[in-house]
């Protein structure tokens, strides 16, 4: 039973590493350009006019939060992703991450039809934004997931060739046993004097 847990688990580790040899890894999303706030050109000078000093209160910083950020829209035709889409074709599966650009082919109510670049698939509307704030934060969050699952893997593959190079090394340290004590000679018996 405990050799075909191992052998079951061994499967499945290989075929983890054969993925993830073969797969791409996940890259960080790119950073969107924040919009640059507009100078005001400096006022000319004026004739010097004694002023009354003015007494400046600070006034506190709203802080920013999620809620109270402007949306940035993409251009006209671009969306993004807001969760994980697959889609099936001849050779296999090709997803699509959280935070996916795509153009909009054709707009409908429950299904609208959007392309990569490469493929061209249907999605459901209420899955795709064209906030770039919406599309930042669900692309940091998807590659912050896959980060951490990535590291729990590793962390049993880790675990798991620890284990099988202890196994290892106890099935050696008793083969060797073994062999000594096949290599000390038996102690004969005193047998009677032929006659």
């Amino acid at each position: 039973m405990k050799n075909v847990l191992l052998a079951i688990l061994a499967i499945a580790i290989l075929g983890y590493l054969g993925w993830h040899w073969f797969a791409p890894a996940p890259k960080p999303p790119p950073p969107v350009a924040r919009p640059q706030a507009q100078r005001t050109p400096p006022k000319p000078a004026t004739a010097a006019r004694p002023t009354p000093a003015k007494v400046q209160v600070a006034k506190p910083t709203p802080a920013r939060s999620v809620a109270t950020r402007q949306p940035r829209l993409a251009p006209e035709g671009t969306y993004f992703l807001l969760r994980r889409v697959s889609l099936n074709i001849d050779s296999g599966v090709v997803g699509f991450a959280p935070g996916t650009k795509v153009t909009m082919i054709q707009q409908g109510d429950p299904l609208s039809t959007v392309s990569d670049g490469q493929y061209q698939f249907g999605v459901v509307s209420s899955q795709l934004t064209n906030d770039l704030n919406i599309a930042e934060d669900v692309a940091k969050s998807d590659y912050a997931n896959q980060a951490q699952i990535a590291a729990g893997i590793g962390q049993s593959v880790r675990w798991y060739e620890q284990q099988q190079r202890d196994a290892i090394a106890a099935e050696e340290k008793e083969k060797a046993e073994k062999k000594k004590g096949q290599k000390t000679p038996a102690h004969k018996s005193p047998s009677p004097a032929p006659r």
